[in-house]
């Protein structure tokens, strides 16, 4: 049985590049209503109704620490086998097959949930750990 190859989404967070592995993806869709969680942390900006499932929305940007953007484009739906959870994006700008990184160099400290940065052809991206940002949202949540 032949692996499914391996894709990455490219997005901007605070005018910077940003990638999740496509495999953590179920869906890109335009940000949605959504109605608060009493008692989330200030990065939760609701939950929304998602194909029948409570999906909480995170503004990203917020979560990481990075500058404030009223201007999300997208909204970045995890699979349901990673977490009930949405990331708000700035733009998603494409996907890209792994054999088009030209380059993928560990990172040291830039963040704490950056695993690599790719280099491809028209630029760069660091790769984000979702099951890392899942892991420690849902500590932050359970204070």
């Amino acid at each position: 049985m032949d692996q499914p190859e391996k894709r990455y989404l490219i997005f901007t967070l605070a005018g910077e590049r940003f990638a999740l592995d496509l495999a953590y993806v179920a869906e890109v869709d335009e940000p949605l209503p959504a109605w608060p969680i009493p008692g989330a942390p200030e990065y939760y900006d609701g939950a929304i109704n998602f194909h029948d499932n409570i999906v909480a929305v995170m503004n990203l940007s917020a979560f990481l620490g990075l500058p404030q953007s009223d201007r999300h484009e997208k909204l970045v739906v995890l699979t349901a086998r990673v977490a009930a959870l949405a990331f708000l994006v700035e733009r998603v700008e494409r996907i890209i097959p792994a054999e088009q990184v030209i380059k993928d160099e560990h990172v040291q400290q830039k963040s704490r949930f950056g695993i690599t940065n790719l280099t491809f052809n028209g630029g760069s991206a660091l790769l984000l750990d979702a099951q890392g940002i899942v892991t420690a949202a849902s500590e932050l949540i359970q204070v």
